[in-house]
């Protein structure tokens, strides 16, 4: 990939490869990691074990529809 950027009468020109997909995905994956956790750590913060209880019962439900909705 290239790039080039112009300023006035200058000109610079940067040429590098893209990131591989799968590390890209790798990265992605890490990034909604840390999004998530730190979401997770603000509701126990905020609302004490419960903070916790809810987003596990919720995500247990979701495993349950889609289960069910599979078969």
């Amino acid at each position: 990939m290239k790039i080039t950027w112009k300023h006035g009468d200058r000109s610079i020109e940067f040429e590098y490869r893209p990131m591989p997909e799968g590390r890209f995905r790798a990265l992605c994956s890490l990034a909604l990691a840390a999004i998530i956790g730190a979401v997770l750590l603000l509701l126990v913060h905020m609302l004490g074990v419960w903070g916790l209880v809810w987003p596990v019962g919720t995500l247990a439900m979701f495993g349950i529809y889609k289960i069910i909705q599979s078969v």
